[in-house]
């Protein structure tokens, strides 16, 4: 029974049913309330774990975001589906990644891939600054616990500082050991192990000049140093001292250096080794050192020593000395000037004249310069004499002047002469004395001034019927003397400061033998100078007057000339020249108007005076320090200096009048064979082929020509050649290759006779002219050949003076053969172009520049040369389209040939 309040005081009896209902129902509720409790539990693990699975989500993207790379995670299929901020930032176009992934070739790979392997590829990614990166791309397979592969991960890694860095490395090396292999240096390093085995790490220079053997010889093919092959080029008595240097016994840091002599390319050399070790780290030694070439300096200490020993010695030693030089001088130099005066009896045209002339006034000028110590020597001791004879005073002065007119232009100084038009035709004196005085003063205006002018005065302060009193003055522009050194400059050895001998040279006799030949001569010399504004040394001498009259052709007796020139000193001098040959003369202002009905026989103008020529009628003659302009057809006449012979010969040839037998140059009906010897010519264009062997049978000489090296090779070994004219840029074998092949072959056999080798470029600019030595070349001739260019370089390397036997090619058949020939080149370069074949075009274009210059058009000729450079340029792909407008423009000018500068 149970007794339940809410249903009354009476007790209701329950049944076992609802009993077993209640206690289900209170089960019920209980199991309710703790599956609530541990659902509830569960849903605070899951958030914990969703939390701390959402933390290790948020920390490996952290990571992933940290690299300093773009990192990508791919499905199998490629497609992105994760990355990092880096990654995610690069565009859909770059993701090289993925498209790898997805592409066919990709199947080769996949499987290495997915068992674990990396695939590595180098790429280049675009940036958004419109720059190009080069980049490494990884991709790996990501893999579950089972080792199940269910995606890729791709890193990329921008590479191109790198790249940059290894790039700049290498050029340096090259760079160094460029540098060292063009010095006569050898530079190594090695490694010395615990067995005392020396392995060479590296190794550079020019060791065949040291050694006589290849820097790559000094090592063998594991790297180990041939202790053999380099001692047999060691003298024997150095090589104990050397040993030590290279296989030191001692691992303690230090440097040791060593003089010996080694068996070089060019003989016995002195070379100086300096080698420091120190300990590494893995208990080796390393050693790193150079051998360089000390011959010179040994032998320039040599030659100090002997000097010293020789100062030191008594006067007979001294004097001694002296009788050896003036035998072991004196004696080749006369050779050398009697050779050049029977070279001076060949036939030479105008311009061989002219040098040959230069270098004999240059020989004698150069004997007379090494004759100053003896003459030095016999005025101490009181036995120079003077030999007086009579001499022309202007042709002795031209001569004089004529000789330093080099090493004026060489230095870009004005050089100017003047001699008073009343100094007699011929003076009495020792022309050689005069003219050694007149070279030394003009030699010392040069040396000490880098910029104005130096000139040469001859004027006469009296005459009393015999004799003249002549100054001579030397004035330059140079840096001057200080008033307080001028007083030691006539002393021997002496220099108005030590460091003008350091900079300028000289021995400090010349004006101390100028000094006492003027005193023998009786006569004085004086120096004026102003310290940064020049000096000026004046020489006055009375000399005997051998004969008034002026050797001057007869024909220009009585003439009338105006000189109309703006410089005042050019215009006085020119005007004195003009008076001594017998002509009267009327000095003009540019700025003066000329009057109206003037005439005269000669016209002398400035360069850029245009308008005087039609003026008057003159023979008209500009007077300029520059070459002949092409479009004037004027006589010039070059001031530079301002010689008598240079002033009546241009005279002549203004009035069109023959010049007296003896004012002719004997030069001009001297004759000479023709040069003798076979020529191989190696060139690939046909125009410039038919010339060349038409330039060559000119000179007398036999030639053969072929298009290619390869063909020139197998000819030289055949055949018997004096001399190899090349092309420096042709198909297959170049210019240069030819010259190296051949060099070797003459070194491999041993051959004491060298073949001389001529480079013809169409660029011949400095860097050329290096690259063609560098191959072996001996000389550069530039393009178009002009006959007489060739004949004298001919000339050079063979051995005599070239002039033509015959006239050349007339320009009409010369040019239908360029226009003929030049076609096909024209079509090949439009095609390659078109087709945008950058080494073929660029072929075409050297073909044609090498006959460009032909066509005379100095318009074409510069846009080619322009056009040739770009596309040997950085933006080479984008000059290519400008290479359709040259071909028409030269395609025109071809069609026309009539146009001015046209092939003559």
């Amino acid at each position: 029974m149970l007794a339940l309040p809410w249903f009354g005081n009476e007790a209701t009896a329950l049944s076992p049913v609802a009993l077993v209902i209640t206690l289900l129902l209170v089960a019920t509720a209980v199991l309710a309330f703790v599956l609530t409790w541990l659902l509830q539990a569960q849903v605070r693990r899951n958030r914990q774990l969703a939390q701390r699975l959402q933390s290790e989500r948020e920390l490996q993207q952290a990571t992933l975001d940290a690299l300093p790379f773009p990192v990508l995670l791919h499905g199998l299929d490629g497609q992105t589906v994760a990355g990092n901020r880096l990654g995610r930032a690069l565009p859909e176009r770059d993701d090289d990644a993925a498209a790898l992934i997805r592409d066919a070739s990709f199947a080769e790979q996949k499987d290495k891939v997915l068992q674990g392997a990396t695939l590595r590829q180098d790429i280049n990614v675009p940036m958004a600054n419109g720059e190009t990166h080069a980049a490494h791309l990884w991709i790996r397979a990501l893999r579950d616990e089972q080792e199940q592969a269910h995606g890729y991960a791709s890193t990329l890694l921008d590479v191109t500082e790198f790249r940059d860095a290894e790039q700049a490395a290498r050029q340096t090396e090259q760079r160094l050991g460029d540098m060292a292999r063009r010095m006569p240096v050898v530079v190594m390093a090695m490694r010395i192990d615990r067995q005392d085995v020396a392995h060479v790490s590296f190794v550079t220079g020019d060791a065949r000049a040291l050694f006589s053997i290849d820097a790559a010889e000094l090592r063998d093919s594991d790297g180990v140093l041939r202790i053999d092959a380099l001692r047999e080029r060691i003298h024997p008595d150095d090589w104990p001292a050397l040993l030590p240097l290279l296989s030191p016994a001692t691992h303690q840091a230090d440097q040791r250096t060593l003089d010996f002599r080694a068996f070089g390319q060019s003989g016995l050399r002195w070379i100086h080794a300096t080698f420091a070790t120190r300990p590494m780290s893995d208990g080796d030694l390393g050693v790193m050192g150079y051998f360089i070439d000390t011959t010179e300096q040994n032998l320039r200490n040599e030659a100090l020593r002997i000097a010293r020993d020789v100062a030191e010695r008594a006067s007979k030693a001294k004097a001694d000395f002296l009788a050896a030089m003036s035998h072991e001088i004196r004696t080749p130099m006369n050779g050398v000037i009697g050779m050049l005066e029977l070279l001076g009896r060949t036939p030479v045209n105008g311009e061989q004249r002219e040098l040959l002339r230069a270098v004999e006034d240059s020989a004698g000028s150069l004997l007379q310069i090494l004759n100053d110590i003896l003459d030095f020597s016999k005025l101490e001791a009181g036995d120079l004499r003077l030999d007086a004879t009579p001499f022309d005073t202007r042709q002795w002065l031209d001569g004089a002047v004529g000789t330093m007119a080099v090493a004026a232009r060489a230095k870009g100084l004005d050089l100017r002469l003047f001699v008073d038009a009343t100094a007699a035709g011929q003076l009495r004196g020792d022309s050689q004395r005069l003219r050694q005085i007149v070279i030394n003063l003009l030699n010392n205006a040069i040396k000490f001034t880098d910029r104005g002018s130096v000139g040469a005065m001859l004027t006469v302060l009296g005459d009393n019927g015999t004799q003249q009193h002549l100054s001579l003055s030397v004035t330059d522009t140079g840096i001057g003397i200080a008033h307080d050194k001028q007083d030691t400059l006539f002393k021997p050895f002496a220099q108005a400061e030590a460091w003008t001998s350091r900079r300028y040279g000289g021995t400090g006799l010349g004006l101390a033998i100028c000094q006492q030949l003027v005193q023998l001569m009786d006569g004085s010399i004086e120096l004026r100078s102003e310290e940064g504004a020049g000096t000026t040394v004046t020489v006055q001498l009375r000399l005997p007057v051998a004969g008034r009259t002026t050797d001057a052709p007869a024909s220009l007796h009585g003439r009338h000339a105006i000189v109309r020139l703006a410089s005042p000193t050019l215009a006085t001098s020119l005007e004195q020249h003009l008076r001594a040959a017998g002509l009267s003369v009327e000095r003009c202002e540019p700025a003066t108007p000329l009057r109206e009905g003037m005439a005269a026989s000669l016209l002398f103008i400035d360069a850029d005076d245009r308008d005087s020529a039609g003026q008057i009628h003159a023979h008209v003659v500009v007077v300029s320090n520059e070459s002949p302009a092409p479009d004037r057809e004027a006589i010039w006449l070059n001031a530079q200096p301002l010689t008598w012979r240079s002033v009546i010969a241009t005279s002549l040839r203004a009035l069109e009048l023959e010049a007296p037998d003896h004012w002719r140059d004997p030069l001009a009906t001297r004759s000479t064979p023709a040069l003798r010897g076979r020529v191989l010519v190696v060139e690939d264009h046909a125009v410039s082929q038919r010339l060349i062997a038409r330039q060559l049978a000119l000179l007398g000489l036999a030639s053969e020509v072929v298009d290619n090296g390869h063909d020139a090779l197998e000819m030289l070994a055949d055949g018997d050649y004096a001399l190899l004219l090349t092309d420096c840029n042709m198909p297959h074998m170049s210019g240069y290759e030819l010259a190296r092949a051949w060099r070797e072959r003459e070194a491999a056999a041993g051959s004491t006779q060298r073949l001389p080798i001529l480079a013809m470029t169409a660029n011949a600019m400095s860097s050329e002219t290096a690259r063609a030595k560098e191959a072996g070349m001996d000389d550069v001739l530039s393009k178009p050949l002009q006959l007489a260019t060739l004949g004298r370089k001919l000339g050079e390397w063979l051995g005599e003076l070239a002039t033509p036997t015959a006239e050349p090619p007339p320009p009409e058949e010369l040019q239908a053969l360029l226009a003929q020939e030049t076609r096909r080149d024209l079509d090949d370069l439009r095609q390659h172009a078109a087709r945008e074949d950058l080494p073929a075009a660029r072929q075409s274009l050297h073909r044609l520049m090498g006959i460009l210059p032909l066509v005379g058009d100095e318009a074409l000729i510069h846009e080619g040369e322009r056009l040739h450079e770009a596309l040997h340029g950085p933006a080479a792909a984008d000059a290519l389209s400008g290479t359709a407008g040259f071909v028409e423009r030269l395609a025109q000018r071809l069609a026309n040939p009539d146009r001015p500068g046209a092939i003559s």
